[in-house]
């Protein structure tokens, strides 16, 4: 009867218990739906702006009306005066400051997991976004390379927003407005986001179009199309995402136009060098990090352009991979990469561009890119193909190799630019091996003939062409193991008035042998000054002295030739190279004749015959010790390629 008893009573508690907490928790939940709906959401912005702080990094404010209305299927939810808050280091405390944000979301799917939201609309935002040259961002979101991935949104607005960016790594500034809105019947073209305002000075137009976001089913692509002005620089894209509102996967076919790609920068982040008016077009798809450029084609100046470009975002920092090729590359469209400008520009008369080049730029991706020329076109070189290898790894470009080939001869070297800092290194080293001379000169037979063999090892800094060159120390050698030259040129380097003169006004377009040649220059401080200046003839020993001024593109060169036989009518002059470099002068240093025309004029009172002894030149110059000079030019800072020469006494021996 006992334990009957303790049972029942056992049972009778738990059931109680159950019920009672059944109805305790209804009437919970009844108080809590009354206190919801009765509440004035007013009170809790303070707990919603904390928990919005949280999920953006960013302190976050609400300082006007907060209005949730709950008890519908879709409920909504609007805010006014939401402000966020930058970070102490931007030195201006907003990084948003929206008028109203306002948005509905379907409660249904949101049960089950699934966010969806009907409308979102936002009024009078002001957005500041600002980056340092750091790389630190007032936006804190927490985004992958991958790409936003949004839920659906059926309706979206933005009313009289304004934009400013001010990105002091990439040197960009933006200032402008943004709206979004959906058109009835606009089928294609019913939503639109426009964009307008000034990007660096220049005025900026963006405008993207979709089909209506209502109907968007997002198992099946999306299309859209883009359409960027950025002062004369044009972008206009045609494509779709295969997965509605994940950013991270597009595909389009795009096209690009403007003055110069390095104008592309700013709004693709790909740092590219100047260039001459270009038009491309390309196949570019996103997949997550990783963008794709395929079948890449299109002119650059008078050059075309083809090939595949590929740019990971993901790494750190940014990697870009191109081949690249074109069928006839013009080759005064290589002036631009390096600074130079057009031909005929009023601003055009430094042969070494002082354009500053954006080297900093270098810093912010890795890089290796292939180039290969079938053909090349020039007005002033026979060339005929080119390759050119490009590397950028940790601030450090490098050209490496460059192969330029001749018609007959190759030029070959490589460029090496570190960028560490912001007045960067240049180190170059350039050889050209089997050139034959007589590819450059015009006339049957060619003034001079031979084959040259140079090289140039320079180092100097500055973030433009004209400093390095003014800084540059290093060497320049050049050599010319035999060849021929005009005869009437060699006499008149020792102004034989008699014997070159003659042959000029005869026509006479016999040439002697070249035993030899050799030029090299000594830079220092951008200063190139000629330590052995010889081309030895046959009939003359041509020597030279002076210097050429990089900083102020200058040259200040003296030639004299010295007969190695009996000559009469020989004046004791030396030619002259002097002025700018991009158009010298050529002239006589006439001072150096004077005294011999004093004595011609003493003498000529002894007997006319008498004043033509200071004409008289015995002609004891000696050959020139050619396997001496090549020698050295191999031991000297810029040596030359071993290669046979033949010696005055007519043995082959190397240099």
């Amino acid at each position: 009867m006992w334990t009957r008893t303790r049972v029942s009573e056992a049972g009778w508690s738990w059931n109680a218990f159950l019920r009672w907490s059944a109805a305790a928790l209804v009437a919970m939940l009844a108080i809590g739906i009354v206190w919801l709906y009765f509440l004035d959401w007013n009170t809790m912005r303070g707990p919603v702006a904390r928990y919005a702080s949280h999920r953006l990094n960013r302190e976050v404010h609400i300082a006007g009306n907060l209005d949730v209305h709950l008890f519908s299927l879709t409920p909504r939810v609007s805010a006014s005066g939401v402000r966020i808050i930058n970070p102490a280091w931007v030195g201006q405390p907003l990084a948003a400051d929206i008028g109203k944000l306002a948005f509905s979301f379907r409660l249904i799917p949101l049960i089950f997991g699934t966010l969806i939201l009907p409308s979102v609309e936002i009024d009078d935002p002001n957005i500041l976004i600002v980056r340092d040259a750091q790389g630190r961002t007032n936006w804190d979101i927490g985004l992958s390379n991958d790409g936003a991935k949004l839920p659906p949104i059926r309706r979206f607005t933005v009313q009289n927003g304004h934009l400013n960016i001010d990105d002091h790594l990439r040197k960009m500034v933006f200032e402008g407005t943004v709206s979004s809105h959906e058109r009835a019947n606009g089928g294609d073209a019913a939503f639109q986001l426009t964009g307008e305002g000034k990007l660096n000075g220049n005025k900026f137009l963006a405008d993207v179009q979709g089909g209506p976001l209502l109907n968007v089913d997002v198992s099946k692509p999306y299309r859209f199309t883009v359409d960027i002005h950025s002062g004369a620089t044009h972008v206009t894209a045609d494509g779709n995402f295969p997965h509605p509102f994940h950013l991270g996967y597009f595909s389009a076919q795009a096209t690009f136009s403007g003055p110069t790609l390095s104008d592309l920068y700013y709004l693709i982040g790909i740092p590219l060098p100047g260039t001459r008016p270009y038009r491309l077009s390309a196949s570019v798809t996103r997949d997550g990090s990783l963008y794709r450029f395929s079948n890449l084609s299109g002119v650059v100046g008078s050059t075309d352009l083809h090939g595949n470009l590929s740019v990971q975002a993901a790494d750190n920092p940014t990697f870009v991979q191109a081949t690249l090729t074109s069928r006839q590359l013009t080759f005064t469209d290589l002036g631009p990469m390096f600074g130079a400008l057009p031909a005929g520009d009023a601003k055009s008369v430094s042969v070494l561009p002082a354009t500053i080049l954006h080297v900093e730029r270098l810093r912010q991706l890795n890089a290796d890119i292939q180039y290969d020329a079938k053909t090349v076109k020039s007005q002033d070189f026979p060339l005929r193909e080119a390759h050119v290898h490009a590397v950028v790894k940790n601030g450090v470009f490098t050209l490496n190799p460059i192969e330029i080939n001749f018609s007959h001869g190759k030029l070959i070297g490589s460029i090496q630019i570190d960028a560490h800092t912001d007045s960067p290194e240049t180190d170059v080293d350039a050889r050209l091996t089997d050139l034959r001379l007589e590819q450059f000169f015009s006339g049957n037979p060619p003034p001079l003939e031979g084959l040259l063999e140079a090289r140039a090892k320079l180092h100097g800094t500055g973030n433009s062409v004209h400093k390095v060159g003014s800084t540059a120390n290093g060497a320049i050698t050049l050599v010319i193991p035999s060849g021929k030259f005009r005869e009437a040129f060699a006499e008149l380097t020792g102004i034989n008035l008699l014997n070159g003169l003659g042959l000029l006004l005869t026509n006479d377009k016999s040439d002697t042998g070249l035993r030899c040649g050799l030029m090299h220059f000594d830079a220092r401080g951008g200063v190139l000054h000629a330590q052995q200046f010889v081309l030895d003839t046959d009939p003359v020993l041509i020597q030279g002295k002076g210097s050429v001024d990089l900083s102020r593109e200058t040259v200040d060169l003296s030639i004299t030739g010295q007969p190695k036989e009996f000559r009469i009518g020989r004046v004791r002059a030396p030619i002259t190279l002097t002025g700018s470099l991009s158009s010298p002068t050529v002239g006589v240093n006439a001072a150096a004749a004077l005294g011999q025309g004093g004595i011609a004029a003493a003498l000529s009172f002894l007997s006319p015959v008498a004043a033509l002894l200071p004409f008289v030149d015995p002609g004891l110059a000696k050959n020139a010790d050619c396997v001496t000079l090549t020698q050295e030019a191999k031991k000297g800072a810029a040596p030359v390629k071993t290669r046979h020469m033949t010696t005055p006494s007519g043995r082959k021996t190397k240099q």
